[in-house]
């Protein structure tokens, strides 16, 4: 797997790891969006599954937990390894 995907993955987990969207800083809601095109061009996710679930989160349709959670079992789904030290730092 690239590792630029995998990057891509752990910044998607990591910035969604907050209770409300709104608690991301304009520049983490940019750099969620950033990795999440990054994963869904490397990954070839279906518009349901990269840009409209991003989408609901920003909308409020989707609450950032259970996007959290639909990109890590994506993510677990299709074997790719991360490296929880990653989604876990502070940012």
């Amino acid at each position: 797997m690239n590792k630029f995907i995998i990057h891509g993955c752990e910044q998607v987990l990591r910035f969604s790891q907050v209770q409300n969207w709104d608690e991301l800083s304009e520049e983490r809601k940019v750099q969620l969006g950033f990795n999440m095109g990054v994963i869904s061009l490397g990954l070839d996710l279906n518009k349901e599954d990269g840009y409209l679930t991003l989408a609901s989160v920003r909308e409020k349709s989707l609450s950032i937990q259970d996007f959290h959670k639909r990109m890590r079992d994506l993510i677990n789904s299709l074997n790719i390894s991360i490296d929880e030290m990653n989604v876990n730092k502070p940012f």
